[in-house]
């Protein structure tokens, strides 16, 4: 059986990169409510983090909360994943969301 998509915001696999705190880290996806976050660092589930994603030549702040988590495997060298639901950005971010989707 074939598995549905939920979402209702359109996602974008895009590389972006973003910095949470002094930590850089990138996108694996982006959607104008929330991102999924490669980094070796762990998060925590329901944890509130502040950052700054570039789009562009474009440098957003933003906040967010941590919605789920794939650990890292640092033996492996495989990056852990995070699901990040913004809860504040830029309103420009919208723009310029639109103008990466109609790029694809």
């Amino acid at each position: 059986m074939r598995r549905m998509n939920k979402r209702v915001m359109p996602r974008l696999r895009r590389r972006l990169k973003l910095w949470l705190g002094e930590r850089q880290a990138f996108t694996a996806d982006v959607s104008p409510t929330g991102l999924a976050v490669e980094l070796m660092a762990t998060l925590t589930p329901g944890a509130t983090v502040h950052g700054r994603l570039l789009v562009g030549e474009k440098e957003l702040p933003f906040t967010g909360l941590v919605t789920w988590v794939r650990g890292a495997e640092p033996r492996l060298q495989r990056q852990g994943r995070a699901g990040v639901r913004l809860t504040g950005i830029e309103r420009s971010f919208y723009a310029l969301f639109e103008g990466l989707r109609q790029a694809a």
